[in-house]
């Protein structure tokens, strides 16, 4: 028993023997990594790498203990993360890769690899390129305005604060000319679908993508107001037809109109000249919609039978059409009839609808 107790002791001791020996025994080697860059937190600066620097890959020769140095190897290659600060220019530049600032990334990147030195990195720098995120005031503009208006649009405010690449705002100065954003067409778009002839108020979405993909706007809205000019049109619709109504109240009386030729008048059609907003009257030329014409005859009209007399008829038109003239006169005089004849209905028609007369 004595014997077997101590060759257990023996193989315990030599096991702790070996792993100290593994831990205090340092191993040096080489491990290909890539780099990518990042700004401190909390910075205006935007940092990339070159596009040949994107695809390179750099030489580390590092020095730990041999099971971390093996573990490092076995994953390269490892892409190394650096915030880095800078405050210089903005463009194209270099960056010294410090050991102990990539020691840093690493151990910050991978808290298993802190006991990791890094001896040299080949090559020693890296080439970047260096810019800023500003605030500049930028001009709202109205300047290619296509419509016609009573009351031209107005903006509630004629600068928003644009946050954007400082490269970029160099870039749009270089003419010498302050940099602008027109509304116009997205001013139009929106006033479009309001109605014309009366002041109307829409918010409009500033737009800032011209001044770079990072760029952003505040505000991001503004109020217009504008009274767009109605746009109308006149035009003359032939043959609208024009009937003779009763009221509901005189339905049975036995009356029906004679023209100056001895017919009896069951239908009439007049030319009519009207007015309105453009797309309204277009429909109405169309024969989208439909006018139609009525002589409303009255309680007192149904006292004077048998006189020739000239009667104004009245039109019913689309909304927002009118009449451009007065209508034409016709000439008939009213009848008394005992009853309908064989060939229809000869008596003044029943009125259109919200026509009772009185």
């Amino acid at each position: 028993m004595e014997q077997l107790k101590l060759l257990a002791m023996t193989v315990v001791l030599t096991l702790l023997i070996w792993a100290g020996a593994d831990t205090l025994v340092n191993e040096t080697a080489s491990v290909r990594v890539s780099f990518e860059v990042m700004p401190l937190a909390e910075s205006d600066l935007l940092m990339d790498l070159t596009p040949a620097a994107k695809s390179q890959l750099f030489e580390l020769r590092v020095v730990g203990p041999r099971r971390v140095v093996e573990e490092f190897q076995a994953r390269e290659p490892l892409t190394v993360r650096l915030r880095l600060g800078h405050e210089g220019d903005i463009g194209p530049t270099t960056i010294a890769l410090e050991k102990n600032m990539v020691k840093g990334a690493i151990a910050e990147q991978w808290g298993d690899f802190r006991k990791l030195s890094v001896l040299s990195v080949a090559p020693s720098s890296l080439p970047v390129v260096v810019d800023r995120l500003i605030s500049a005031d930028v001009d709202l503009a109205l300047k290619s305005l296509t419509l016609a208006y009573d009351d031209a649009p107005q903006l509630k405010r004629s600068v928003t604060t644009v946050r954007l690449r400082e490269s970029r705002y160099n870039e749009m100065m270089r003419g010498g000319v302050p940099p602008q954003i027109d509304l116009s067409a997205e001013v139009e778009r929106l006033l479009r679908g309001k109605p014309t002839g009366q002041t109307t108020t829409v918010s409009v979405a500033i737009d800032p993508r011209a001044f770079g993909p990072e760029a952003a706007a505040n505000p991001s809205s503004v109020e217009v107001t504008a009274a767009v000019k109605s746009q109308r049109m006149t035009a003359e619709i032939p043959t609208v037809p024009i009937k003779t109504v009763l009221s509901f109240a005189n339905l049975a009386q036995p009356v029906y109109a004679v023209a100056r030729d001895g017919t009896r008048l069951t239908l009439v059609t007049q030319t009519i000249r009207v007015t309105g907003p453009t797309d309204e009257v277009a429909k109405l030329v169309r024969g989208e919609t439909r006018a139609f014409g009525f002589i409303q005859l009255k309680e007192a009209d149904l006292q004077e039978v048998g006189a020739y007399r000239a009667w104004t008829p009245e039109f019913q038109l689309p909304q927002n059409i009118e009449l451009v003239e007065e209508p034409q006169p016709i000439e008939f005089k009213l009848t008394m009839s005992p009853a309908t004849d064989g060939n229809g209905d000869s008596r003044p028609q029943r009125p259109p609808a919200g026509q009772t007369g009185s």
